[in-house]
């Protein structure tokens, strides 16, 4: 018994070890400037988080044109990353296409913003799910960037003044889309 507490009290002593020399061989240096994997969004780009301006951007649908978020001020607008091969991404789908014919004429619009794939592969995605909204190509995943969006799905729900006013990271239901766009185009812009 004793021999095996002192081989567990080594093997404690030998990790912490370990691992503050790890810790203390890879920290930053203060002449040393750390390089992010993915670019980050600037600091004159707001914050993808409730309550704060949605962030601007402009792609190309799959229609070839182009569609701005800010073009869509006065609309309640779903901003959806999403990815064709994604199984929670294409389970949300048809909630979100519901939710879009049932109020579209009360000023709410989908921006389904895929994630580097090839508009083909989108088109024939949209046609075969039978999705009218509009799909939008972020090739370069700079809204991605922007938006912070380090799980697919993520949804942001943006009211009439162009402010964040829900988030969700991961799949959502029929009652939480509809639940949320209900709210926003009740209120008054």
């Amino acid at each position: 018994m004793t021999f095996s507490r002192n081989i567990w009290d080594l093997a404690l002593v030998a990790t912490l070890l370990l691992g503050s020399a790890f810790i203390w061989m890879t920290r930053a240096t203060s002449g040393a400037v750390a390089m992010p994997l993915v670019s980050e969004p600037t600091a004159a780009q707001p914050a993808p988080l409730v309550g704060h301006p949605a962030p601007e951007f402009a792609l190309t649908a799959v229609d070839g044109s182009q569609i701005a978020l800010s073009d869509l001020r006065g609309q309640v607008v779903l901003i959806n990353l999403w990815a064709t091969w994604r199984p929670p991404c294409r389970a949300e789908m048809p909630a979100i296409q519901q939710a879009y014919e049932r109020f579209r004429d009360q000023g709410f619009t989908v921006l389904a913003v895929n994630q580097q794939e090839d508009s083909a592969t989108v088109v024939q995605y949209m046609h075969d799910q039978r999705l009218t909204f509009p799909a939008l190509l972020d090739s370069d995943a700079r809204v991605s960037v922007a938006y912070q969006a380090r799980a697919l799905p993520s949804s942001f729900f943006v009211d009439r003044r162009g402010i964040i006013r829900a988030v969700y990271r991961g799949p959502m239901s029929r009652g939480m889309i509809e639940g949320t766009v209900e709210q926003l185009v009740a209120e008054n812009p």
